[in-house]
């Protein structure tokens, strides 16, 4: 193997070891659901303007809770990044979070780092935290 070969393979092994050692595992505990049953979404966002936005979520779960009080659901191989987390309980099955016609929630949810403005959703920067590339846990309480 000439100098310049192993020098490239060096190079790729050594990438592809950094690649890999980014992604973590996190594990979203969804509290509060009170028994009952449907599903639950979780989205992960990138960016503000897709915040919220189901159809727009860089990394999404939907489970079954059974009529669980509590749910954890494993994400694998998040890669390092800024994020934000919004899920909501899905009680009908239309794949959406419904609303009143005054615009307020008719089904639970809630967002990472538990933030509750009174009269709003949560912005993206109230929501967001840092993946680093180590494995994280973070409990969610639906409203």
């Amino acid at each position: 193997m000439t100098r310049k070969s192993y020098l490239t393979l060096l190079t790729v092994s050594m990438l592809i070891s950094l690649g890999a050692s980014a992604q973590a595992t996190y594990k979203i505990k969804l509290t509060n659901l009170e028994n009952k049953k449907g599903d639950v979404y979780i989205g992960w966002y990138v960016n503000s303007s897709d915040f919220m936005k189901p159809q727009k979520a860089t990394i999404a779960k939907m489970v079954s809770v059974d009529g669980k009080g509590d749910v954890t659901v494993t994400f694998d191989s998040v890669p390092s990044g800024k994020y934000a987390i919004s899920a909501f309980l899905d009680e009908n099955g239309d794949k959406d979070l419904n609303l009143s016609f005054i615009g307020k929630p008719t089904e639970k949810y809630g967002f990472s780092n538990n933030v509750r403005p009174a009269m709003r959703p949560a912005s993206f920067n109230e929501a967001s935290f840092d993946v680093n590339g180590k494995n994280g846990e973070m409990s969610i309480e639906l409203k």
